[in-house]
């Protein structure tokens, strides 16, 4: 008589242990992300390259091919590889994402932060500059 209710109370208390793991990582996939600062030392770096048309087509294409799978062609995080990730890709376009420095974002996609890659020898430093400007024109509407 004891050994079913040992049974019970053990698969009880196994079952309510595999909530109390579950639960915690449901809910840290449903809060926001957590804010990513660019070093003050970074953030102060400023573009070299200017914002004229050949920088932003230039940093279209290198977008279109490094950034686009999963930031979306408009820069709203929805790329087709996006479902894949946690935490999901920030929206580029958002007033919180424009309104960091030049130097910020460049720091970021520098140095990445899993998931996204680190572009450092992915994409040259001009290049990157360029995909800055072209970013730039993803503001939202």
């Amino acid at each position: 008589m004891k050994r079913p209710l040992f049974r019970g109370l053990a698969v009880t208390v196994v079952a309510l242990s595999g909530a109390a793991l579950v639960l915690p990582l449901r809910s840290m996939a449903d809060t926001p992300q957590e804010e990513w600062k660019a070093p003050a030392r970074a953030a102060k770096r400023k573009n070299p390259i200017s914002a004229d048309e050949k920088s932003i087509a230039a940093g279209k294409i290198v977008y279109a091919g490094q950034c686009m799978s999963c930031h979306g062609p408009a820069g709203r995080g929805d790329g087709p590889a996006a479902k894949d990730l946690n935490p999901k890709p920030r929206n580029l376009s958002d007033p919180i994402i424009q309104s960091q420095t030049d130097g910020s974002i460049f720091w970021k996609v520098t140095e990445g932060k899993k998931p996204m890659p680190t572009f450092e020898k992915l994409i040259n430093e001009n290049d990157r500059w360029n995909v800055i400007n072209y970013v730039r024109t993803l503001k939202a509407k």
